[in-house]
């Protein structure tokens, strides 16, 4: 037996207030034979015994009295031998909370799926922690970005409630809840078989089933081990001895028990209609809204940059299309920065923001290494890279050129008087040789993120290329140059280029008919042939030839986080007579160097705008010390600390320890320290992550579908009757018993008493 006040039983001892007034009236006095009082005593020698019972059982009703109210009021609870759900012993209950960011939809009472989540496993907690006799233990897991298990087969119920207490709203991940149930598949098979519940919160979201609905005859490519979907983990389950599965709906549709769509307008990202932002240039920031409801949505988007003074602009946006709103923008400084498109909040905020940040520069920095610098100034390879891409010197507005060609020769490279790492884009421009220590620069300015360009024309040295950039695949040459093929201008038969991906980004220029057209009707005399089987796995293929080997004249790979290129006939300023090809031709040139070179000043890899879930990190020159992290908002802001050490790269640079903790949308600074040969050096940067948009998708599955797909008796919309009728039948309150207990022993107390009053009298 419990007490649920159990402070109160003190009331008890009031029944010695009867009692000490029981003892008080028999106190003696001093007796005084009087010859009177003789008859009188012999006539109560007769009924004493009789008088002394009563006083005695008149004493015991009104000690009894306190005793009872205390007790009462104490509120006794009696526990049943029989345990939760009708079964002896302890219970197992393992819960499974969907915690994607669809489940904070909220519906007109302000109550969103979540919320509806949390308070049924409250309530569970609530029914097991009251009385634990017999030893339930519980699991408690949420389904966010990554499966959370926060406690695992744990009988301190208090410990679990505290731990549940920390959930107090859903992650920004767009996930199913097939990778939870697969980790609690995995920890029930491990544990002791006995009884166990398994609860499945979810809002029933088309997404949360993953691929259950998907016929598996349409995923053909799926390896037999890999194709576990939550159907078939549900059915292992099931068929695990003594355990029950149960799915409760708590989405905005659950009353409605047929499924259904719900509205919801999102932004889905942000692009610029330039690959590259310079400063004091005007660009324009393009943001994407899609309408995934059934009903027209006007809506107002938002755009600020750096958080300074927002540019709205009311959109209309269609059922299930998505349009584009334009921004001009022009940044007046240089540097990593912000921009956030938002509209107004909705019915599920997660969805209705986009960040990004981008690197504004103040010009595409190249150095062209000029192969024929030691030749006539007109027949030099200068003479049309800077033509083409930088005809004021470097003099002119941003507006005019947004390129900055600085001209070296290869000694220059050769003996590392001047860096590519100083620079956007390295051009090579047909030089002959490069020496290892050339070599690993170029490599080092990958490793950080640089372009490079390698025009091959009659002055290169195919072996050393080779032996110097390809290094039996290894280096940045992802493949091996073979011999000069073709001839002389007017001694062969002239080849033409074919663009054989046609949509790739180096390619952007040529974003019409006409302009692909002229491409491929240059003609190419000379190009370098490549060993066909020396092409490593990431290579693209961007510009083949019309001979008969079909031979690669553009081609295109990622190294480090940086990217390269490579034209197998170098083009040449028209004053060359012996050029390999007519590349110079302004109608190609012009869109061909200007896209080649917009392409490599990119880095290959952008690891400051992800989606929720990735590791922020990044490559940094030095070493990095006392890493921070500020996380937005929606994180509960501040800073946290990194405390794990730093990972050597090669060429001398070192990765940022990762940040794993992106569980929300938003803008992460991480600030650190670069520990510099010259010194301390603060840095910060910010990192941009958004959710998927995919998951902003609100089609709810019907009842009955979901039932007969995974095989459930019934879907739930609260805990199962059988678990709230043994909770209720594992207890009863004895107060009310003994209230009423105490009102007939009252009533008996005042009867007697008068009982006995009236008859002495």
């Amino acid at each position: 037996m419990q007490f649920l006040n159990p402070a109160l039983l003190f009331g008890a001892l009031l029944f010695a207030v009867p009692l000490l007034i029981h003892l008080l009236n028999r106190q003696r006095h001093k007796t005084r034979p009087w010859a009177a009082m003789e008859f009188l005593l012999r006539a109560y020698q007769k009924t004493r015994n009789r008088l002394r019972n009563e006083n005695l059982l008149l004493l015991l009703l009104r000690c009894l009295i306190p005793i009872l109210l205390a007790l009462a009021i104490a509120r006794p609870v009696l526990q049943n031998a029989i345990g939760p759900l009708g079964q002896n012993g302890s219970v197992h209950h393992v819960v499974v909370l969907d915690a994607s960011y669809s489940m904070g939809y909220q519906t007109g009472s302000g109550q969103s799926p979540f919320d509806k989540g949390r308070m049924i496993v409250g309530r569970l907690l609530e029914q097991l922690g009251s009385s634990n006799e017999r030893g339930d233990r519980v699991t408690l897991v949420s389904a966010g970005v990554r499966p959370k298990f926060l406690v695992t087969n744990e009988a301190n119920l208090a410990l679990a409630k505290a731990q549940w207490l920390d959930v107090v709203k859903p992650e920004d991940g767009a996930t199913d809840l097939t990778a939870a149930v697969a980790q609690v598949v995995a920890s029930l098979r491990e544990a002791a078989p006995g009884q166990t519940q398994v609860y499945l919160i979810t809002d029933l979201q088309t997404r949360a089933f993953g691929k259950s609905f998907d016929d598996p005859k349409d995923d053909k490519n799926a390896a037999p081990q890999f194709q576990d979907t939550l159907r078939d983990l549900i059915e292992v389950l099931k068929k695990l001895i003594g355990t029950q599965v149960h799915l409760i709906d708590t989405g905005p549709l659950a009353a409605l028990r047929t499924g259904g769509l719900c509205d919801n307008v999102q932004v889905t990202g942000i692009h610029l209609d330039q690959p590259l932002a310079l400063a004091r240039v005007p660009i324009t920031a393009v943001a994407t809204l899609r309408n995934r409801g059934a009903a027209s949505a006007s809506v107002m988007a938002t755009l600020e940059v750096d958080g300074g003074e927002p540019v709205r602009k009311v959109v209309t946006v269609s059922p299930g299309a998505e349009v584009e709103a334009e921004f001009p923008i022009t940044f007046r400084e240089t540097g990593r920065r912000r921009i956030r498109v938002s509209v107004q909040n909705d019915n599920l905020e997660a969805d209705d923001a986009f960040d990004m940040t981008l690197d504004v520069r103040e010009r595409i920095r190249i150095l062209l290494v000029d192969g024929a610098a030691d030749d006539d100034p007109l027949r030099a390879y200068r003479a049309l890279y800077q033509a083409i891409l930088d005809p004021t010197g470097g003099k002119g507005s941003p507006l005019v050129t947004q390129f900055e060609v600085t001209v070296r020769d290869n000694l220059a490279l050769l003996s590392g008087q001047d860096s590519p790492m100083s620079y956007d884009v390295t051009v090579l421009a047909d030089v002959d040789r490069l020496n290892e220590r050339a070599a690993n620069e170029i490599q080092k300015a990958l490793q950080a993120g640089k372009g490079l360009l390698c025009a091959f024309g009659d002055r290169v040295e195919a072996d050393n290329y080779n032996l110097q950039l390809h290094k039996v695949g290894t280096g940045p040459m992802p493949f091996r140059l073979a011999t000069k093929t073709g001839g002389l201008q007017g001694s062969s038969v002239p080849r033409a280029p074919v663009l054989t991906k046609p949509e790739h980004p180096l390619l952007r220029e040529f974003d019409e008919d006409i302009y692909r057209e002229i491409a491929q009707s240059i003609p190419v005399y000379q190009w370098f042939a490549t060993e066909p089987d020396s092409f490593a796995a990431n290579t693209e293929i961007v510009m083949r030839l019309t001979d008969r080997d079909q031979s690669p004249l553009l081609i295109a790979a990622p190294f480090g986080e940086g990217r390269c290129a490579f034209l197998l006939s170098a083009p040449a300023p028209a004053d060359k007579k012996e050029r390999w090809n007519r590349f110079d031709d302004p109608m190609i040139a012009f869109h061909l160097l200007h896209g080649l070179i917009k392409w490599l000043a990119l880095p290959a890899q952008d690891p400051f705008n992800v989606v929720v879930g990735t590791q922020l990190s990044c490559s940094l020159p030095a070493r990095p010390t006392d890493v921070e992290v500020l996380v937005p908002e929606r994180l509960g802001g501040g800073k946290q600390p990194i405390a794990e050490n730093s990972r050597a790269l090669p060429f001398g640079r070192f990765a940022l320890p990762p940040f794993a903790n992106t569980v929300m949308s938003g803008i992460y600074v991480i600030d650190l320290q670069l520990d510099r040969e010259a010194g301390k050096e603060n840095w910060s940067q910010p990192f941009a992550v958004h959710v998927d948009p995919e998951e902003g998708q609100l089609s709810y599955r019907a009842h009955d579908e979901v039932r007969q797909v995974l095989g459930l008796p019934a879907i739930l919309s609260d805990l199962p009757a059988t678990l709230t009728a043994a909770a209720d039948s594992k207890k009863s309150e004895l107060g009310p018993t003994l209230l009423l207990a105490l009102l007939l022993l009252v009533l008996g107390e005042a009867a007697m008493a008068r009982f006995v009053s009236v008859r002495r009298t």
